[in-house]
């Protein structure tokens, strides 16, 4: 897709902070299911690894959101500079 394409940046950031949350959830619910599977006691790891999910995706979600946030609202800046 090329640039003139996209929507104008108001709303080009809030779409790119909501898709970098969308894949921060799905990478970070990975990482951390096999984390928490790996730390648990050999009976529990199902359970132990979706906990871990549950307690640390959405945090790690929210500052990838913000990161991608963050860069669409520079690389917006420097569009409208140039």
């Amino acid at each position: 897709m090329s640039e003139t394409q996209r929507d104008p940046c108001p709303h080009r950031i809030i779409e790119d902070a909501g898709t970098s949350f969308a894949m921060g959830v799905g990478g970070s619910s990975i990482y951390n299911y096999i984390l928490g599977a790996r730390k648990s006691e050999i009976g529990r790891r199902k359970r132990g690894g979706f906990q871990s999910v549950r307690m640390n995706a959405p945090a790690q979600a929210g500052k990838f959101a913000v990161w991608g946030g963050l860069f669409s609202t520079f690389d917006c800046t420097i569009y409208g500079l140039a």
